[in-house]
C-alpha cells in the first residue's frame, strides 16, 4: 500500500481496499459508484412505489393462471426472504429449487419450512449427481475462474422450465 493511511470522509472505506482512490474531498470511488446506483435504485418510499407497480405488473399477468411469478429458492436467508416478501406482496410464487448434489440438511429443511409455512408449491430439480460431478471436475481442472457456472446454467434452466407439484406447500423432486 503505498502513500499514508486515508479513511473515506464519508463511510469506512480506507487505504486497506486494493485499488481504492479519494477524491480532492477525501471521497473514495465506492461512494460514487454507490450515489449513482442509489438514482437508478432509490430507496424509501420511491423505491416503494416502484416495487408497488412491478408487483402490479406481475399480478395482471399472471391472472388466471396458477403462479404469478418464480422463486428461485436455496433454503439461505436471502431467498427465505425473497419468498416471503413475494407472499406478503401478494403474489403467488412456485418456490424453484436446484439440487446439484451439495445441498446441506439445513437448507433443504429451511426449504420446506418455509414453504410450508407460506403455503407456497415448490418444486426441486435433482442433477445427476455423477454427470454433474464429472461436469464440476472439468471445470476444476480446466482452471475456469468461476467453478459455479454448471449450476448457475442449470438453475437458469430450471426457473425456465419448472415443473410444479401438485400438491400445495408440498415438495416434490424431479431428476433434470
Amino acid at each position: 500500500m503505498a502513500g499514508s493511511y486515508q479513511i473515506c470522509t464519508r463511510c469506512v472505506s480506507d487505504t486497506s481496499f486494493p485499488r481504492i482512490r479519494f477524491d480532492a474531498r477525501g471521497v473514495c470511488q465506492y461512494c460514487y459508484a454507490h450515489d449513482e446506483l442509489e438514482k437508478c435504485f432509490p430507496r424509501g418510499e420511491e423505491a416503494e412505489r416502484r416495487l408497488r407497480i412491478i408487483v402490479e405488473k406481475v399480478k395482471r399477468a399472471g391472472r388466471g393462471k396458477p403462479y404469478d411469478c418464480i422463486a428461485g429458492v436455496s433454503g439461505g436467508r436471502d431467498s427465505t426472504y425473497t419468498l416471503y416478501r413475494a407472499v406478503k406482496l401478494g403474489l403467488r410464487p412456485l418456490a424453484v429449487h436446484f439440487d446439484n448434489g451439495w445441498n446441506s440438511e439445513i437448507a433443504v429443511q429451511n426449504i420446506k419450512n418455509s414453504c410450508r409455512a407460506l403455503n407456497v408449491d415448490l418444486t426441486t430439480h435433482v442433477a445427476d449427481w455423477e454427470e454433474f460431478k464429472d461436469l464440476q471436475i472439468a471445470f476444476l481442472k480446466a482452471g475456469v475462474p468461476e467453478v459455479e457456472v454448471p449450476t448457475d446454467v442449470a438453475i437458469h434452466g430450471a426457473l425456465h422450465h419448472p415443473r410444479p407439484s401438485p400438491w400445495h406447500g408440498q415438495c416434490q423432486h424431479h431428476q433434470s
